[in-house]
């Protein structure tokens, strides 16, 4: 059996308690829970993506990544 905190036991046994974080321009809305700060996102149609990558740094530089392969594979 894995080691949780208090936090985390709290959202296994009630659920996760989000609050609304961040709205994003293309209709996407960040949640966050407020027990254990798992962040998870909605599409526009409303289903939860929970974000698979925890540190936020290398999702950055993987986004960081992805726009300059895309401005240089991009036709002049």
């Amino acid at each position: 059996m894995k080691p949780t905190n208090n936090k985390a036991l709290s959202c296994s046994v009630f659920g996760h308690n989000y609050v609304k974080s961040k709205t994003n321009s293309d209709e996407t809305i960040e949640l966050q829970c407020s027990q254990c700060h798992i962040i998870t996102t909605t599409d526009k149609y409303g289903n939860f993506i929970e974000s698979t990558i925890s540190n936020k740094n290398i999702q950055s530089a993987l986004r960081k990544l992805f726009h300059l392969n895309y401005q240089i594979s991009k036709p002049a």
